[in-house]
């Protein structure tokens, strides 16, 4: 209506139909229109364009619904208008009749092949049943998409805890077939130990990575999230998609999410970008694939560190094991590395002693005899042929179960053994040898029954069998004193007995 205001005024003023055309930038023939009365003078408030057939056949309600949910509304086109018309013609016809839903502009970024990847957790967990439990568990999400293709990767975890944030960092890499001269993560604790917008302070294990695999981490600045926007974007195009495709669906394992999140990332990655003309796919294996650096020839590891303190024992105690260090640093903190295979122990950036790790959760000990000092050696290497030698003294059932102990484990069984030998020392002295002998073998056929190797039951089985040696030896036959005045009818019997012991005196 002012447009139309404007070219009456200046047909007023004498000005031609050419300039009026040129200055507003409308057509010729619409400033003749109105110049000769034929173009009808618009309302207040406009006109309102009658709608296109296609769109009486949608139920409009059902899309507004979803799209508050969240759902991207070219996948709502895709499930409720393909076959009806463009998604081009939807959307415009969609914010003709809806303009409150019209989304905001912005602005795409360009980046040169090979150059970055950023990465992030979903916002938003999935959830999952366990089926044995009933129990109600959540899986979060790691994306990752590379700056000049776009390309996605997603992977699910059980949290966001160090050791899974490294392990999709590997997979990722993987995934790519290469690395990105930089990595752009969040401010997460995992990756950044302290904020800087110059100079920030990496965790160290995810330094260790980014050495290894010759990538520069640069984190996005605490609150800004346009700094990693091509991740936040893929986190969105990612959340919505499996949202909206698996609404009706409930996951029961982490296993199940991978699978529906594979599905999900090759649909979004081969389907052909707006912006590029091409997939994602088509962009990353033309161009960006043979930028990316090369993968190192030697498989990184994924480890979990920890700190622990050197007992003065020289054992340090991780993840329910025992394992030894140089007794040097006794009383020093201590950071392990616990990998799939193996633990390392260092000391600031000294490697002080690999073991092979023990999930047994038993309390085991993992020893490198150079760890400890002479003395403690000289003891380790003599006292296991003494106890030995003492069990094939006191009986062979004995020594043939403290040789199975030292079997599986030589320096966790002393203690326990220095304790079945002095048990059955004291039994010998107490009973004798060849009662006491009967006694420990039948007591170590218990503890094999029950395979119960404790020295508390070995002795509660030893003082049992001497209880019962004392019981059977007060069983004798009992001989009544005749006269005794205790007795019932004893008195009488108990005055005969002293008149003849008188008798006998007096003679």
């Amino acid at each position: 209506m002012a447009r139309h205001d404007e070219i009456r005024r200046r047909l007023n003023e004498g000005r031609g139909v050419r300039e009026i055309a040129r200055a507003l930038k409308v057509s010729r023939t619409t400033v003749r229109e109105i110049r000769d009365g034929t173009k009808p003078v618009p309302v207040p408030g406009g006109l309102r364009a009658a709608d296109p057939l296609w769109m009486g056949q949608i139920s409009w309600p059902p899309v507004i619904e979803d799209l508050r949910r969240g759902h991207p509304l070219k996948l709502i086109w895709d499930e409720k208008a393909k076959t009806l018309t463009t998604y081009a013609n939807f959307w415009k016809q969609f914010y003709r009749k809806f303009p409150e839903y019209r989304q905001a502009i912005v602005t795409a970024r360009e980046f040169t092949a090979g150059e970055r990847v950023e990465v992030d957790w979903a916002g938003d967990p999935i959830e999952w049943v366990d089926l044995k439990t009933g129990e109600l568990h959540k899986a979060w999400v790691f994306v990752s998409g590379l700056g000049f293709s776009q390309l996605l990767f997603a992977w699910a975890t059980p949290d966001m805890k160090s050791m899974h944030w490294l392990a999709c960092h590997k997979r990722m890499f993987e995934f790519y077939g290469g690395v990105a001269h930089v990595t752009v993560p969040d401010c997460l604790k995992q990756g950044v130990l302290k904020c800087h917008i110059y100079d920030p302070d990496l965790n160290p294990e995810y330094a260790q990575l980014a050495a290894h695999f010759s990538t520069s981490i640069v984190p996005a600045r605490p609150g800004t999230p346009k700094d990693k926007a091509i991740a936040e974007g893929l986190v969105k195009i990612l959340s919505r998609y499996v949202r909206f495709h698996y609404r009706h669906y409930r996951f029961t394992s982490i296993g199940e999410i991978n699978r529906a999140l594979a599905e999900c990332v090759a649909k979004i990655n081969d389907r052909v970008h707006t912006r590029f003309r091409v997939s994602r796919r088509e962009r990353f294996e033309a161009v960006e694939k043979a930028a990316l650096k090369g993968l190192p020839e030697v498989p990184y590891e994924v480890g979990e560190w920890k700190r622990a303190t050197l007992a003065p024992d020289c054992y340090i105690g991780v993840d329910s094991a025992l394992y030894s260090a140089p007794h040097i640093h006794r009383g020093k903190e201590l950071r392990v590395k616990l990998t799939e295979t193996q633990v390392e122990i260092y000391l600031d950036l000294e490697c002080l002693a690999i073991h092979p790790r023990d999930r047994r959760r038993g309390g085991y000990r993992t020893r490198i005899d150079a760890h400890f000092p002479p003395q403690s050696q000289a003891y380790y290497e003599a006292t296991p042929q003494n106890l030995l030698s003492q069990a094939r003294f006191i009986d062979e059932s004995l020594h043939q179960l403290v040789v199975e102990l030292f079997n599986a484990d030589v320096y966790g069984n002393i203690r326990r053994v220095q304790g079945f030998v002095r048990t059955c020392h004291k039994q010998i002295r107490e009973v004798g040898r060849e009662a006491a002998i009967a006694h420990i073998a039948s007591a170590l056929a218990t503890m094999r029954q029950y395979a119960k190797f404790r020295v508390s039951y070995l002795q509660d089985l030893l003082k049992q069998a001497r209880l019962k040696k004392g019981q059977a030896s007060a069983e004798r036959e009992i001989k009544r004193i005749p006269g005794n005045p205790m007795l019932r009818h004893g008195e009488r019997q108990h005055a005969l007995a002293l008149e003849a012991t008188t008798a006998e005196g007096a003679r």
